[in-house]
């Protein structure tokens, strides 16, 4: 049987404003989908307190948005290199999100839209190049 540790009885946190945030990892847990495949569980602290959920399902169609994840978060993408990723080695980092509002089952709440890339680094002499 589930058990929990009560407290003061609220209503259930308001939906963010769709837009940027920065966030950072707070929880993260290794699992499977209900399609049988791997997935790591993010639980996202934003920059303004709320939380937010995120899952990396490890398939190939998902692959992007695993490497977009991992760019946001300062990691270097190489292409066709093989990673191994610890839910573990995941909190405590940072990175930015693109927040949307969604309904389900009648209700708003978020979703990260895209992991967003940190900006690049400009040259000492102010050119990109």
């Amino acid at each position: 049987m589930p058990s929990y540790k009560a407290s003061e009885p609220s209503v259930a946190p308001e939906a963010v404003k769709p837009g940027e945030y920065a966030c950072e990892i707070v929880n993260a847990e290794e699992g499977k989908a209900q399609s049988g495949n791997p997935i790591i569980t993010l639980k996202l602290r934003l920059e303004n307190g709320a939380l937010l959920y995120e899952r990396l399902v490890f398939t190939p169609a998902a692959y992007w948005k695993i490497d977009s994840f991992r760019a946001a978060i300062g990691d270097t993408v190489q292409p066709d290199e093989e990673v191994n990723i610890e839910a573990d080695e995941l909190v405590g980092r940072t990175g930015r999100i693109r927040v949307v509002n969604e309904t389900y089952e009648g209700r708003l709440r978020n979703k990260v839209a895209a992991w967003l890339a940190p900006a690049k680094q400009e040259k000492r002499d102010g050119l990109p190049f």
